[in-house]
């Protein structure tokens, strides 16, 4: 696959207003495409979590042209009215700059949002309604999780005819639903291999309901840990990175023949550096061109560990360059 035209960007946890502003400025004067900001209560990686929408007005003030992400607003702990009146705020403080990226994430019934039926189900309909509210108009809507009767919001987004929406999906289930509604597809920890695989699933299931599959931006989110050497980096990633592969990709775990996972334990070195973009920068560029030739379109790459995401970022950008 040509590798012009790709887009590339980085993302990093809501840890702190003042960080997230110089990140994006960071990555603005490096030239990226795009900044994104995670969406955490409890830091997965750090201490202390700011909000998510303010991190992004942050980032927006920061900077001029690249464009500002949410990778991604948890919608299980949110209402899709407050959400897009959050979102039209930001699509007007970027000056139309905004991607809203969104996920159904997990419910957290130690922090009030206990599970309550499907939990795709009420993303695909969380992601209905966020997307009419967007577009702008009258909004009559009876779901099994969400009901609205309303004259729409005052304020339209900058963008028309509304901000990209994209949705992070992780299991086939998932991925086939959100091909009926979403600008943009960012999974995260895919293998290049599995991604060929989940990106076709995504393009069959939006040309069955009359969508062009092109349409759908092929994003990608991946946490990438660039060292002098491979071991020193896999040494590095090891106690970040063991967990995710629980969180997020049991079903990829699967998919690639290295059977059941139950703890942290279980997870081996093959696992993270499967999963992940670990090693030295001639290393990632070369997953890097991995992931575009399997037809990613919009890469999202996740610094670790967390203190260092500045310094991080030169590396990153040498590897996009030996990649492209």
């Amino acid at each position: 696959m040509p590798r012009a035209g790709v887009r590339f960007g980085i993302s990093f946890p809501n840890f702190s207003l003042e960080s997230a502003a110089k990140i994006a400025r960071d990555a603005e004067k490096a030239g990226l495409d795009s900044v994104w900001v995670n969406d955490d209560i409890v830091g997965v990686f750090q201490k202390e979590t700011f909000d998510a929408i303010l991190c992004m007005a942050e980032m927006a003030r920061a900077t001029r042209r690249i464009k500002i992400g949410s990778a991604v607003l948890a919608t299980y702990r949110r209402h899709p009215v407050n959400t897009s009146m959050s979102l039209v705020s930001l699509d007007h403080i970027s000056g139309g700059r905004l991607i809203a990226g969104l996920g159904s994430c997990c419910p957290s019934p130690e922090w009030g949002f206990p599970l309550s039926g499907d939990v795709a189900d009420r993303f695909l309909e969380f992601l209905n309604v966020l997307k009419r509210l967007l577009t702008g108009g009258a909004v009559e809507f009876q779901g099994r999780f969400f009901s609205l009767k309303s004259s729409g919001l005052t304020v339209r987004p900058r963008q028309r005819p509304h901000p990209p929406i994209w949705a992070a999906a992780n299991i086939d289930r998932t991925i086939r639903k959100i091909a009926q509604i979403a600008d943009g597809w960012l999974p995260i920890c895919v293998p290049p291999q599995i991604y060929t695989t989940e990106l076709q699933t995504l393009r069959d299931s939006a040309k069955s309901t009359g969508r062009r599959p092109r349409e759908i931006e092929a994003g990608l989110m991946a946490f990438i840990l660039v060292e002098k050497t491979r071991s020193m980096a896999l040494k590095r990633a090891m106690p970040l990175l063991a967990q995710t592969a629980l969180w997020f990709n049991a079903a990829r775990i699967r998919k690639m023949g290295f059977g059941a996972v139950g703890s942290v334990s279980d997870v081996t070195p093959e696992m993270v550096q499967a999963l992940n973009i670990v090693g030295t920068v001639e290393e990632a560029a070369q997953r890097i061109g991995e992931y575009i030739d399997a037809g990613a379109r919009h890469l999202v790459l996740q610094p670790l560990p967390v203190k260092e995401a500045r310094e991080a970022i030169p590396r990153i950008v040498d590897s996009i360059r030996q990649a492209v």
